[in-house]
Parts: C-alpha cells; sequence; structure tokens
C-alpha cells in the first residue's frame, strides 16, 4: 500500500488556500507549490516501490544496499521511460518489466501514466524554472493537480499491487 494521506492533505490545504487567496501572486504561489509536491510525492512513490520490492525479495545485505544506492539514489526525475522502467529493469529484469506492462497495459495504465507523467512533467519545469516577475504565467489550480494525483495513485497503487504479486 502507498502512503497518501499526508499529501492528500497537503493539496487540499493548499487548494484551500488558493481558494482563498488575496492576490493573483499567491494563487500562484500555491498553484505551484501544488504541482511540485506533487511531483515530490510521485518519485518518494516511485522509490519506495523499488525499495519494498527489494526488501521483499533480496536477502543479501549487499544487494539491498546495491539497490538503494546504484538504483534509487541517483534517480532525479519521474518519466516512465527515463526513470520510472530504468528503476524496474535494473530491480526486475527486462522479461519481468515486460510481463508486468503487459498486465498494467490490459486497461491502458502505462500509456495514461506515461501521458500523466509526461504532461506533469512539462508543468513542473515551467514552475520550477520561471519566476513571476514580468510575464504573468498561467498554472493550473491545485484542485486540477489533486485530480492529477487522484489518477495517478490509481496506477502507482496498481503497480504495487502487480510487485507484491511476483
Amino acid at each position: 500500500m502507498i502512503a497518501k494521506s499526508y499529501i492528500t492533505s497537503t493539496l487540499f490545504e493548499l487548494d484551500k488556500l488558493y481558494n482563498n487567496s488575496t492576490s493573483q501572486k499567491k494563487a500562484i504561489y500555491f498553484s505551484k507549490l501544488a504541482l511540485i509536491e506533487l511531483c515530490g510525492w510521485i518519485e518518494e512513490t516511485l522509490d519506495d516501490i523499488i525499495l519494498k520490492h527489494a526488501n521483499r525479495h533480496l536477502k543479501v545485505p549487499s544487494n539491498k544496499a546495491y539497490c538503494l544506492v546504484s538504483i534509487v539514489k541517483p534517480n532525479y526525475g519521474f518519466e516512465y521511460k527515463k526513470n520510472v522502467r530504468p528503476m524496474l529493469i535494473s530491480l526486475l529484469g527486462l522479461i519481468e518489466v515486460e510481463k508486468l506492462e503487459k498486465e498494467l497495459e490490459k486497461t491502458a495504465q502505462v500509456t495514461l501514466l506515461k501521458g500523466y507523467l509526461g504532461n506533469i512533467k512539462d508543468s513542473r519545469n515551467i514552475a520550477a524554472h520561471t519566476h513571476l516577475k514580468g510575464v504573468t504565467r498561467h498554472f493550473n489550480a491545485p484542485s486540477r493537480t489533486i485530480g492529477d494525483f487522484n489518477r495517478i495513485s490509481v496506477i502507482l497503487e496498481q503497480i504495487d499491487k502487480e510487485l507484491r504479486t511476483k
């Protein structure tokens, strides 16, 4: 089971602050923060899924350490092809990842996850690499980020569930 209560409360609090904000600038701050919080949660959750699966199946301490130091720690990001899939391949092997993806794709979960993560990455990059001076930028309201969270968390839970059956 993946942890969701803290990020859920954080996103709802940011949505409340956004809705009660007294300026456009504050609303943008809360929108950007909600997006960045979601992205951090996605990265940490993916790391956690990998590490928990490793700890369930690896018996040799040096292999567990390898998983942390060589698979999880050097990974900064949450793009499916660039970050998620390579971590899975490093831990499970290509044959098992192909089986996992085939199972998930019965309900288009991999395709959906790629799209959701790609869209969020683009928005996150804009939020993280711009500031508010000058051009007024548009960012999705925290309520939209909550919707993204709900869609992504379901798929991450499915990945975790599939890994638990292996």
